[in-house]
């Protein structure tokens, strides 16, 4: 779960029917396009734009409408595979899926670490979505 640690006002949006079909997401899942809609974010993400910020199970066939933060300029604490330990700040991660980091994969540089919250074993570190540039 990545869960959002300081934001401002304009950073909460409603994607009008924005979900793609036959879909679950979780409040707190990092989310990418996929032919226009929404959906949970892979370990193959190359860029995360929205973070869900309410649960959501849209039918097949149907879109529903979600709300989400943009990850612009937002700090998250995020969940990690494994350990974090402080030689991990200022390094990148990937995604391993829609809710947790990769700390051993830097492909997609999609996480920048700027700390760790917590002991090692908590696995969880500070840090904002970087956006892909390519």
């Amino acid at each position: 779960m990545f869960k959002p640690i300081r934001y401002d006002s304009g950073k909460i949006v409603c994607v009008k029917n924005g979900t793609a079909s036959s879909t679950t997401i979780a409040k707190g899942d990092a989310l990418d396009w996929s032919s226009g809609y929404l959906q949970r974010a892979t370990a193959g993400t190359t860029e995360v734009r929205l973070v869900a910020m309410e649960d959501k199970v849209t039918a097949g066939g149907a879109h529903s409408d979600i709300i989400c933060i943009i990850t612009d300029g937002v700090q998250f604490e995020g969940d990690c595979a494994g350990n974090s330990a402080v030689a991990e700040r200022g390094t990148y991660y990937d995604l391993t899926d829609h809710d947790t980091l990769n700390d051993d994969a830097s492909s997609n540089d999609i996480f920048y670490v700027i700390d760790t919250v917590g002991a090692a074993a908590d696995k969880k570190v500070l840090g904002y979505f970087v956006h892909n540039i390519a």
